[in-house]
């Protein structure tokens, strides 16, 4: 009862103000101002994932008396919004190098009376042979992809009615739901879904979102299908081997969010039903304290209640049942290029619980995407069990934010997998002098053993160039 009272005061405090990845734009006149709004406007474009990013390319920005006197044509084809992305990598984890290349091009049309289409083509590796030489127990194949992909992730159309309501239906990527993989930075492509979404923006900073889906196309898939991540190979992780081929019927989830005028305050509420998987309530907070311009503080917290679904996967193999309950706080300051962020997490259940009462993530898990706190650039408490963890990084930015510098380390204090440590160091520089051309890098090191025996570490250089 206590924790159940737990998790209900910390509802309370919920917040999510923006989430990684999404995107808002300025809105038009008349329209609400706030993130909510915005992120519904009519240029927000939330299917493409590079909206936003520095580019040269084109997203076409049409006031509405222009608008007005459009023909058919110019509407669909003038307005719009595309973008065409160079990307290569090289990853090396346990002494095996993996490495992948290719292109993604992204196109929406614009509005006709609110009705709009897109796509986003991939072409990965596109001159070797599939798959490219990689060991199936390194993640670091999953991570690239380092296989051949040529497929359309993304084709949809898309609904809309001022910046109340957006329906997308077909092949789509979903950038607003905390425990769903769409863009990372250190993936060549995405993470999509065959299904529906809506948002509604009711007014006030409200947004209300719905989604449901039967298949996924995770990195390196070409098609979809109801494969999760823990299916695609052997998890040297938690070890569930024994559901290697079975899969999730589908997704259905409903969120709430409030962000306020100031984006400096809001909340929001997620509940998800992964068939056969987990059912998962969610929760989580960010509140901003602004002492002056170059001083802020930032206060977040987050909650959980996850449970097993009828026919469950986990249960049948052995594993036991889903049964988690899950904390976390932040706090975090940044002067002017210097910040400092403290992440603790708790997560908790039965010991007879699957990983003693860990947590189930279909479509985050062994890609580090989860929203918990404390999740590192290799691994996080979802990819171990149920216990404590303690983060600390600290984010250093120069050259007006071009250049990202982030070192931290983490310590898993967890009940039914060996305790952990993680170092991390990674790096973004987005180059002034060449819009729209990023290098990214990382580091990572686990000094400790695990059940695949031994330290864990890699290292990735990523460079991608946005048209």
């Amino acid at each position: 009862m206590m924790k159940k009272i737990l998790l209900c005061i910390l509802i309370l405090l919920v917040n999510y103000a923006v989430a990684d990845g999404d995107t808002i734009v300025k809105a038009e006149e008349n329209q609400d101002l706030t993130p909510a709004g915005s992120y519904i406007g009519r240029e927000a474009y939330t299917q493409n994932p590079y909206i936003g990013m520095p580019s040269l390319g084109g997203t076409q920005h049409v006031s509405e008396s222009a608008m007005a006197s459009q023909n058919f044509a110019e509407k669909l084809f003038a307005d719009g919004t595309w973008n065409a992305m160079g990307v290569a990598s090289y990853i090396n984890s346990q002494y095996i190098s993996d490495y992948g290349y290719g292109a993604n091009i992204f196109g929406q049309t614009g509005q006709l009376a609110g009705f709009s289409f897109g796509g986003f083509l991939t072409i990965m590796n596109p001159f070797a042979t599939s798959p490219l030489p990689y060991n199936p127990q390194n993640s670091a194949g999953q991570i690239l992809p380092a296989n051949q992909q040529i497929t359309p992730q993304e084709l949809f159309a898309e609904y809309k009615y001022s910046n109340i309501v957006q329906v997308d239906a077909g092949y789509i990527g979903i950038n607003n739901s905390p425990w769903l993989t769409y863009y990372q930075n250190d993936n060549l492509n995405l993470v999509t879904y065959q299904g529906a979404s809506f948002n509604l923006h009711p007014g006030g900073g409200w947004m209300i979102t719905g989604l449901a889906f039967n298949d996924s196309q995770l990195v390196g898939e070409t098609g979809f299908s109801q494969q999760t991540l823990y299916n695609r190979t052997f998890d040297y992780g938690t070890g569930t081997a024994n559901i290697v081929d079975k899969g999730s019927d589908g997704t259905i989830a409903l969120g709430a969010s409030y962000t306020n005028q100031t984006n400096n305050f809001g909340f929001r509420f997620w509940g998800y039903q992964f068939s056969e998987y987990a059912n998962l309530l969610y929760a989580d907070s960010n509140l901003k304290l602004s002492a002056n311009k170059d001083l802020s503080f930032i206060i977040g917290a987050q909650a959980a209640m996850e449970g097993g679904t009828t026919n469950n996967v986990f249960y049948n193999n052995g594993y036991g049942d889903v049964q988690s309950n899950m904390v976390g706080l932040q706090l975090a300051m940044k002067y002017d290029w210097l910040g400092v962020q403290l992440d603790y997490n708790n997560i908790w259940g039965p010991s007879n619980a699957y990983a003693g009462g860990g947590m189930v993530s279909p479509y985050t898990y062994q890609y580090s995407s989860d929203p918990l706190f404390t999740s590192s650039w290799l691994q996080g408490m979802i990819e171990k069990s149920a216990g404590s963890a303690y983060k600390l990084a600290m984010p250093l930015s120069f050259f007006d934010n071009s250049l990202i510098i982030t070192p931290s380390y983490a310590y898993y204090d967890t009940s039914a997998f060996p305790i952990t440590a993680e170092y991390d160091l990674t790096m973004s520089y987005s180059i002034p002098q060449v819009k729209g051309f990023t290098i990214f890098s990382s580091l990572g090191y686990q000094p400790t053993s695990s059940p695949a025996g031994g330290n864990i570490y890699a290292g990735q250089i990523m460079f991608s160039y946005l048209y």
